[in-house]
């Protein structure tokens, strides 16, 4: 059994392929510099809509234990998850407790998430731009007819 193991050993190792050269890395590409205002954009719109959805839960049931807290953006939601009980007229609430609880992380981790979108809109590596040419250049060019030669001026505007 055991020359069965080494024989099969032996085999594998001897019919490996030779490893090559790596190729050579392309030079990582980064998003052009125009993407970087969409990310910001993008971020605020997330905690823009996270916080308007927890401010809207906070007004509709003010009765609900921490539902003051969540009116505070970003910190909010985990103040009010501390406080996160039932209400005095609910107090056998059950399931609603953790459904509240869990909608309440869902919302601090999409304000979080927010504000990581601007964070990384600000922070990113963009492509350099490109050289722009000079809205306007002029350059003498000669003029050549079959009557006659001359300068004449030539330009982009």
């Amino acid at each position: 059994m055991k020359s069965v193991a080494l024989a099969v050993a032996a085999a594998l190792a001897l019919s490996a392929a030779s490893a090559g050269a790596e190729e050579p890395a392309a030079p990582p590409r980064y998003p052009p510099s125009s993407a970087r205002a969409k990310v910001i954009v993008g971020g605020v719109a997330v905690t823009a809509l996270s916080y308007g959805a927890a401010f809207l839960a906070a007004t509709s049931w003010p009765e609900v234990p921490g539902s003051s807290e969540l009116k505070i953006p970003i910190a909010g939601p985990w103040m009010a998850l501390a406080k996160n009980g039932c209400a005095s007229d609910d107090p056998d609430c059950g399931a609603k407790l953790y459904l509240r609880g869990a909608l309440t992380i869902v919302g601090g981790l999409a304000q979080l998430a927010g504000l990581g979108l601007v964070a990384e809109g600000v922070f990113m590596t963009t492509e350099a731009r490109s050289a722009q040419p000079a809205a306007i250049t002029v350059r003498p060019a000669p003029v050549i007819t079959a009557t006659g030669m001359g300068a004449g001026v030539v330009g982009t505007f």
